[in-house]
């Protein structure tokens, strides 16, 4: 593994991807805007880079200031954790023309993909995404579906695949796989990679990165695939895993109203559960200020069971343990959601 891995990034993922790295024995380099000069990522990082003005165009954005971090840092690898920069074919080419090595698609095909319009937004009608890691060959990863209402995604990936969950004309979830895993194979694709596919399973858009769905798939596949992508770059063999849970269930918790431009809200308490079955990865610590300027991410939460009936029930239980106060959240849609979920599944075994 690199000896020093720069995260470029900001929110729970980012954190993730922090951690990730740290459990791997690289030392994790952060980089923040002035206004996230003690954000969670931050405070995870073994060492954090100031690049910019809160405006993300001036920060987490500006590609020459995320590859001279890295330089200034002694990493020897960048890691981009959101797709627009995981994406980007410009960034891509400067960490490979400054001798680093870049944790994602090769820059040529970034272009590529580009032009091709496969980095389009994944449009509302999609029913799921493939998630996973690309080698060359296949991916290694699992077909991750989701439900939406009033904004707030439920989304779920398990070994059964129940009839009450259905979309007519969607191939079965091993299909699926298949044939996404032939698309990246197909254009060379290796490292962490989502391709989301149309309600006929065809692919409809295909990114990089560390979506926030990545969890789900790591509980049932049972290892770390940022450590996975860490090796596969460095053309090492990734580590191998222990066995997954079933079937996981989860969503993002976030502010529905943020402050706008020269404002802060605090947040006067975020909590979430904890567990062995339950996944809480928090995008702030009580106290903090939501700022206007990044996607209100409150928190990524998670839970695997047995089943995808037990792991729905573990996420509704572990929503009760989720508290937050001092702005308004979607937490209650999620719940609607897998509510939703949890009465489809008991009618349809009645």
């Amino acid at each position: 593994m690199p000896d020093v891995v720069l995260v470029a990034g900001r929110g729970p993922m980012a954190t993730r991807a922090i951690r990730s790295c740290q459990r791997s024995g690289s030392k994790a380099v952060a980089v923040h805007s002035d206004a996230d000069v003690n954000a969670r990522h931050v405070r995870t990082a073994d060492e954090s880079v100031l690049i910019g003005a809160a405006a993300p165009e001036a920060s987490y954005l500006d590609l020459a200031a995320l590859v001279e971090a890295a330089q200034v840092s002694g990493a020897q690898a960048l890691l981009p954790v959101h797709a627009v920069l995981a994406g980007s074919a410009e960034l891509a080419r400067r960490t490979c023309e400054a001798g680093l090595l870049w944790i994602g698609a090769d820059p040529d095909l970034l272009e590529t993909m580009q032009q091709a319009g496969w980095d389009a937004a994944v449009p509302d009608e999609s029913p799921g995404w493939v998630i996973g890691l690309a080698d060359g060959f296949r991916i290694d990863g699992l077909v991750v579906r989701r439900t939406r209402a009033a904004g707030a995604a439920l989304c779920w990936t398990s070994a059964e695949e129940p009839g009450p969950l259905g979309v007519d004309g969607l191939p079965p979830a091993a299909k699926t796989l298949a044939v996404l895993s032939d698309l990246a194979v197909e254009l060379g694709w290796r490292g962490l990679i989502s391709i989301a596919f149309g309600p006929d399973g065809a692919p409809v858009a295909v990114r990089g990165g560390l979506p926030a769905e990545l969890g789900l798939v790591e509980s049932r596949a049972g290892r770390d695939l940022v450590q996975a992508a860490l090796a596969l770059a460095e053309g090492g063999s990734p580590p191998a895993g222990s066995p997954g849970a079933p079937a996981a269930v989860g969503g993002v918790v976030r502010a529905t109203a943020v402050p706008g431009a020269g404002q802060r809200a605090s947040i006067s308490e975020l909590s979430g559960p904890d567990g062995a079955s339950v996944q809480w990865e928090p995008g702030y610590a009580t106290g903090e200020s939501l700022s206007p300027w990044y996607d209100p991410v409150l928190g990524i939460l998670a839970a695997r069971g047995d089943d995808l009936a037990a792991a729905v029930a573990g996420f509704l239980e572990a929503t009760s343990a989720v508290h937050v106060a001092g702005l308004p959240d979607d937490l209650d849609q999620l719940r609607a959601r897998a509510e939703d979920i949890a009465a489809r599944l008991h009618d349809g075994s009645a």
